[in-house]
């Protein structure tokens, strides 16, 4: 299976482009120390691509909820340098923009997080959806929808890359076609979804006929 004539290609930003897992292990450990959570990372690991909210929700965390955020962000935010980009990203991502291939990014990690890490790679997206009031964050496909409607594309020019299910489901929602980064977090089960085995394979599915 091939996708051929995508104009648009949004990916997930954690287990897709980045490989985050021990810049989050360090900031939910100082999260359980600070805020005296009894809950394995291994846990809070399974739910990620949600709003970290829905997390908490799902973790039943109900007290303190900002601050454990707060908690978790600033210490995410000073560790930035356990963050690393998987490799082939930088080429692929610029082999895409070469095709005219516009180039988006839809992840549940908040904006300034986004934005510093964004800097590091030094590249020019043409839309980043990070978590808002004003649209539910994934599995639903608000964020996935609005950056199509900025972009003037439809769901037969998008294609969405991830790692979890919650990608496989909001891409789903929104109609377009999706791809599961196998390099990731997670599974998907569903036979009919092209499993990409490193982000090099994108071009071979998007460029070639």
């Amino acid at each position: 299976m091939h996708f051929p004539g995508k104009k648009l290609i949004l990916f997930d930003l954690d287990g897709v482009l980045l490989n985050s897992k021990r810049n989050m292990e360090l900031s939910w450990g100082a999260v359980c120390k600070r805020h005296g959570v009894n809950i394995e990372f291994e846990d809070y690991f399974s739910n990620i691509g949600r709003p970290f909210k829905d997390i908490l929700d799902i973790l039943n965390i109900n007290a303190n909820q900002a601050d454990i955020e707060k908690t978790f962000n600033d210490v995410s935010t000073q560790l930035i340098d356990q963050i690393e980009l998987y490799e082939g990203v930088e080429s692929v991502l610029g082999q895409l923009a070469n095709n005219n291939i516009k180039i988006g990014i839809v992840t549940s990690k908040n904006t300034i997080k986004t934005q510093k890490i964004l800097d590091l790679l030094g590249f020019a997206f043409d839309i980043v959806q990070t978590p808002n009031d004003a649209l539910k964050g994934k599995p639903a496909p608000d964020h996935i929808l609005y950056a199509m409607s900025e972009l003037n594309m439809n769901a037969s020019d998008t294609l969405y890359i991830g790692d979890m299910d919650v990608d496989y489901e909001a891409a789903k929602r929104a109609h377009v076609n999706y791809s599961h980064a196998l390099w990731g977090y997670g599974t998907c089960n569903d036979k009919n979804v092209i499993k990409l085995e490193n982000i090099t394979q994108l071009l071979d599915i998007i460029l070639n006929e």
